[in-house]
């Protein structure tokens, strides 16, 4: 434990910690500024396809939804952040020329590397959580509270969840958000381990997240066959708020074109499971 909490104080003493915590606060602070600024020319865009079929109401554009729009446009940048901290674990130890000294210490290597191993998972779940209390707090400072609105990804829908079931979800969405960073700070962590430069751990790391997001994304068979495999996948923060059926009941609502008429439709959760959604 003490091991622990002196890798902890060491790596929180360092000024480069806290480069990521400041350029998530910045990106978040000036985004939802202006994005406050640009509400009204935001909500239009937004509802613009839907204002002629359906009748809107209530406050859509809410802390809750901007907190998740920020949260899910950013899971992409997050894990570069991370590897800046967890590759420079073991093997800035090298580059400083400590390594040596660290290791003549009475405590066993194993313990050592598991001190700093946990470290590195306090740092990356510090900073998921930092960013998303303040996309939430500033957030619904800003734009207030209401029922969350999120796009159903490859379909022409989404859900809409009410604002009781917000809070609960979004906890399950922060947990799943930790524990998807966590595998990028263990594979940093893996590369910093075998490496006696901070360089290319960071590098690495950042090279295998960049060639697992493209993979996941390229429209062909065998990579659509492939991306169950690669931890890239569930790095979607919106998935947890869409399809956790078991916390309660949301609606599921769908715009469907037919030749004469527009058709709204409201389903329940039972409702989605028979009919394939």
């Amino acid at each position: 434990m003490k091991l622990f909490w002196f890798e902890t104080y060491k790596t929180f003493s360092r000024w480069r910690t806290y480069i990521s915590f400041f350029a998530l606060a910045s990106v978040v602070i000036v985004s939802e500024i202006v994005m406050k600024l640009s509400a009204s020319e935001i909500l239009f865009r937004m509802m613009k396809i839907f204002q002629k079929d359906f009748l809107i109401s209530g406050n859509v554009l809410n802390g809750w939804f901007i907190a998740s729009f920020i949260m899910n446009s950013l899971h992409i940048h997050i894990p570069f952040l991370i590897t800046l901290v967890a590759g420079d674990m073991v093997s800035g130890e090298a580059t400083s020329g400590t390594v040596r000294l660290l290791l003549i210490r009475p405590p066993s290597r194993s313990k050592i590397i598991t001190a700093k191993y946990l470290t590195a998972l306090c740092y990356t779940a510090g900073l998921v959580l930092f960013f998303g209390v303040l996309c939430l707090l500033l957030g619904i400072v800003l734009f207030g509270s209401g029922d969350l609105i999120v796009h159903h990804y490859g379909k022409f829908g989404f859900v809409l969840i009410p604002e009781a079931q917000i809070p609960l979800r979004m906890l399950l969405a922060f947990a799943a958000a930790v524990w998807s960073m966590t595998v990028v700070a263990s594979l940093a962590f893996l590369f910093s381990a075998l490496a006696e430069n901070s360089v290319g751990p960071i590098i690495g790391s950042m090279a295998v997240v960049i060639a697992f997001l493209v993979f996941g994304n390229l429209p062909l068979d065998f990579f659509r066959d492939l991306s169950p495999y690669l931890f890239t996948t569930y790095m979607n923060f919106a998935a947890v708020l869409r399809y956790s059926h078991s916390l309660g009941q949301h609606r599921k609502i769908s715009h469907y074109s037919w030749p004469s008429q527009h058709r709204l439709i409201f389903d329940r959760p039972d409702d989605l499971q028979e009919k394939g959604y």
